[in-house]
């Protein structure tokens, strides 16, 4: 496994931390099934990865920090700093499987 992988592997690890602190369940157990294909060097992982990005409802189009008080939209405290830090995360993920990608061709 290369240091490229490793770093993902890392990326991914702290993506499904950062989404599982907002409570959300479907994109951080995605994320692990894609870590897991990739700990076991499985190329499946990294296009399983990639197939999230891009698209209406997709993993690319996804906010952090939302909530519903009495019915009624309400941001989380701390929310801008959860999503800057959430973007850059998934954007290191989507840049470093990209390349693992490119080097495989």
């Amino acid at each position: 496994m290369g240091p490229m992988t490793e770093q993902l592997i890392d990326v991914l690890d702290q993506l499904a931390t950062v989404l599982e602190s907002d409570g959300d369940t479907h994109w951080s157990q995605w994320i692990r099934k894609a870590r897991a294909h990739v700990m076991n060097s499985d190329y499946y992982g990294i296009e399983f990865l990639l197939s999230g990005y891009g698209g209406a409802g997709s993993f690319s189009d996804l906010i952090l920090g939302q909530s519903s008080i009495n019915g009624a939209f309400a941001w989380k405290p701390g929310h801008v700093e959860l999503n800057n830090k959430f973007d850059a995360l998934r954007d290191e993920a989507a840049a470093l499987a990209g390349t693992i990608k490119r080097s495989q061709g």
